[in-house]
């Protein structure tokens, strides 16, 4: 989901300790306290479409998303690839190793030119033993990874694929304006990167772009598309009842 990658990357210790501020994970530390892991921390960056990391691999880091975004999916034992979730900057992942110690259960792969922060889980748990309040913030991440995952049986299940799409932009939109509450109602993923999200064929998923296109709820320009209508995709969604759509 390309931006502009203008945004000035956090190069001292307390700039690197504000961005971990913003992410909800790390948020309810102190100054002091993220400090701390921003001097443990160290930078990554990443090209577009190469693997942060794969599924299996060890889970030994939290990763901050600076600058950039990327999708997070999981293959199959027969080969079959679903995409799970995008982050995008100022985000989190690789949260659950963090907690069990065991290996990545999903692989990660750039969207765009990605700047990352890596947080030892090492320090990561030295501090949390000495911060209980930390667990609050890791069981509130595990909270929205259920609640996702959950989600998305539960769209295959009763949502038809239109539905799922729909309810697809809607999410990706919100991770933006979690990021930035002003940003424009515009995704910039590929449509067959889209259609790993929505649990369909690259060609299925066109179709329902289209149908949601020629309804009004969205505009399709090349790698963009924007949402023209998005209290009507919230309501194709099935996020609010008819009567009850929401500006």
């Amino acid at each position: 989901m390309p931006r502009s990658t203008s945004a000035r990357l956090p190069r001292t210790s307390l700039d690197i300790a504000e961005l971990l501020g913003t992410v909800s994970l790390l948020a309810s530390l102190t100054l002091h306290q993220r400090e701390l892991l921003a001097r443990a921390a160290h930078h990554r960056w990443v090209r577009r479409g190469d693997l942060v990391y794969a599924q299996g691999f060890p889970g030994d880091s939290l990763y901050v998303v600076a600058r950039g975004s990327v999708l997070v999916h999981r293959t199959g034992r027969g080969g079959e690839r679903r995409a799970m979730t995008v982050v995008e900057a100022p985000g989190s992942f690789g949260e659950i190793p963090l907690v069990d110690g065991g290996r990545r259960s999903a692989s990660v792969e750039a969207l765009e030119d990605t700047d990352l922060f890596v947080v030892p889980r090492a320090d990561f748990l030295q501090l949390m033993a000495s911060e209980p309040k930390m667990m609050q913030g890791v069981l509130r991440e595990l909270g929205r990874m259920v609640r996702r995952l959950t989600d998305q049986l539960t769209d295959e299940s009763l949502l038809d694929l239109p539905g799922r799409v729909a309810k697809t932009l809607v999410r990706l939109v919100e991770v933006r304006r979690e990021a930035d509450p002003e940003a424009a109602p515009v995704v910039g993923l590929s449509q067959g990167k889209l259609a790993e999200l929505a649990g369909g064929s690259r060609q299925s998923v066109n179709a329902a772009l289209a149908t949601l296109a020629g309804r009004g709820l969205i505009h399709i320009g090349g790698r963009r598309i924007v949402v023209t209508d998005y209290p009507g995709l919230l309501h194709r969604a099935g996020l609010h009842p008819p009567g009850q759509r929401q500006p």
